[in-house]
């Protein structure tokens, strides 16, 4: 095997092993948690070819990932924690591999990429989706670094991955339209002026063209609006305004949404539906938005610099001196191998070359740069900027120049340094098993033998679960439930058969009057109490929905 081969090759199996011991016991450390990922993850079981064209702005393609994924478990449990699994590894796996492209170097680059895949933004993301469209990008941007293209098809495979992210997360369909809009100003009026213009200089450009229409006719627009009640861009302003508002006015920020569309429209007009419209009646709150997010984003940078390459390399070592043995390793390694002066002249020397391979990336991350400000700095934007930092950390890491001659011996020592590394951090998670309630509540839910169309009343997201392949479960919101009004009568009146009252389901009635007449009167005996696991938890089923009564062994197994 060529030596180029060799060392990439090495570093992905490695990424790819500390990946597999990083999520082995990964069920049994992180809970299943409620949000947008529950929507993706129902949109895969019920995904069809063609999809539905609202789809085009809620992940169509992560939920055909997701639908893919489902050839390998019918256990919509064990699919949550695979996509989680397989996601880790392939994030991990690309960084490097994009790295060593970018010729960081092999220790450089697998160190960056370890740091990343341990780090807790990445592990306990959520939603995933994120991950999933940073794998996306990075695999374009490998494309664009293992060969040497012309500017034109470097911005025509940008454009093309930024195509497809757009199908995962919709505000990349303004990266696919900046790649294609660089690309013609960038060749065509070379072109022109040299009189080179041909059918074949237009082919690739009329080759992609067709290939959005087609997207266009088979995914639906995703950019557009209103289809099926979906407005993306202006919801995420309502739920981000209403925080960065109530902050201001020291008023509590987690609220229901309905409360938050009613704050906007308190403050905008109920005629306002877009963030355009919202900056035209009061521009100096939408720029005061803007700031704060700014002033926000800032704060966030230093915070994910500290996370990637201080708490995660320091992470399970909880001795009080652990800031004192890094100062130490510091300082060993600062005057001991680094050669300080040719470290310099390397900087000072080299010149930054922003050629059409930046300008893909840039272009890549340029939504999540404009969703910080526009939106607010939420974690799963974050994310892309935590590759955006690396990047630059490895850039500046790959000018150290060391004292001693870097070879195969010495590249191998510091690999299998960075290996102990691994197996240490893994065992040590492995011995810190969490508590999973939700997760507990879900295998509970699978192992009773529920028999016919499930109608639940919920808050949270546990009816994905009850999905099968012969039928979807029917969800009662809470909120159509009017306070202190016959809770037995909406039951009935909306054929509610399946209640799972967790503490926040008990938290939400606690002091309903019409919950307390129920709980306390003869209707409550048209429901079977089951105890869940989840400590204080209590299930409310009716009993014709069960096939045959549960078992406490039958229950306790699962």
């Amino acid at each position: 095997m060529k030596n180029r081969f060799l060392w990439p090759l090495t570093g992905i199996f490695l990424m790819i092993g500390s990946g597999l011991a990083l999520t082995y016991d990964l069920p049994l450390r992180y809970d299943v948690t409620f949000g947008d990922e529950m929507t993706y993850l129902a949109s895969s079981l019920t995904y069809t070819f063609p999809p539905a064209p609202h789809l085009a702005q809620w992940g169509s393609f992560y939920a055909a990932w997701l639908k893919a994924l489902q050839a390998f478990t019918n256990d919509t449990l064990v699919l949550f924690y695979l996509n989680w699994r397989l996601l880790i590894l392939m994030t991990g796996s690309l960084l490097f591999l994009y790295l060593y492209l970018r010729k960081s170097g092999f220790i450089v680059s697998l160190f960056c990429a370890l740091c990343f895949q341990f780090s807790a933004l990445n592990v306990q993301l959520d939603p995933r989706i994120s991950a999933f469209t940073l794998c996306l990008i990075m695999g374009g941007l490998c494309v664009v670094q293992a060969w040497e293209w012309s500017t034109r098809n470097v911005l025509l495979i940008t454009a093309l991955t930024a195509l497809v992210c757009s199908y995962v997360r919709p505000e990349f369909y303004i990266s696919m339209m900046t790649a294609v809009v660089v690309a013609i100003e960038t060749y065509f009026p070379r072109k022109y002026r040299s009189r080179e213009l041909t059918l074949n200089s237009f082919s690739g450009l009329l080759s992609f063209a067709v290939l959005v229409i087609a997207m266009r006719l088979l995914f639906g627009n995703p950019l557009g609006q209103n289809q099926e009640g979906t407005n993306r861009s202006f919801d995420a302003f309502v739920q981000h305004f209403s925080i960065n508002y109530n902050t201001w006015n020291n008023r509590p920020i987690d609220i229901p949404i309905p409360d938050q569309f009613k704050l906007v429209a308190n403050v905008f007009g109920s005629d306002v539906k877009s963030m355009s419209a919202a900056f035209f009646v009061h521009p100096d709150l939408v720029l005061r938005h803007l700031w704060t997010n700014v002033v926000n984003t800032a704060t966030a940078e230093f915070r994910i610099l500290n996370g990637l390459f201080f708490k995660t390399p320091l992470m399970n070592l909880n001795s009080p001196y652990r800031k004192w043995w890094l100062l130490g390793l510091l300082v060993i390694v600062v005057f001991g191998l680094l050669d300080l002066s040719g470290t310099f002249r390397r900087l000072a020397t080299k010149s930054i070359r922003l050629n059409s391979k930046e300008l893909a990336l840039f272009i890549l991350l340029f939504p999540s740069i404009a969703s910080v400000v526009l939106v607010f700095p939420r974690n799963h934007y974050l994310y892309f900027h935590a590759f955006g930092l690396i990047i630059i950390v490895a850039f500046l890491l790959g000018y150290i120049k060391l004292r001693i001659v870097q070879s195969s011996v010495w590249m191998g020592s510091l690999a299998s340094l960075m290996m102990i590394w691994v197996i240490y951090q893994t065992v040590r998670q492995q011995e810190e098993l969490r508590p999973t309630p939700v997760a507990d509540n879900i295998r509970f839910i699978q192992a009773l033998s529920i028999n016919g169309p499930v109608s639940t009343l919920e808050r949270d997201w546990y009816r994905v679960f009850l999905y099968s392949q012969e039928q979807k479960p029917r969800w009662i919101p809470v909120e159509f439930y009017q306070p202190n009004t016959n809770f037995g009568q909406f039951l009935n009146e909306n054929h509610v058969n399946f209640i799972l009252m967790t503490k926040d389901m008990q938290a939400y009635f606690a002091g309903d009057r019409g919950f307390a007449a129920f709980m306390s009167g003869e209707d409550a005996s048209q429901f079977v109490r089951l105890e869940a696991p989840e400590p204080g938890s209590y299930l409310l089923v009716r009993p014709e929905l069960l096939s045959k009564p549960p078992t406490v062994s039958a229950l306790l197994e699962n």
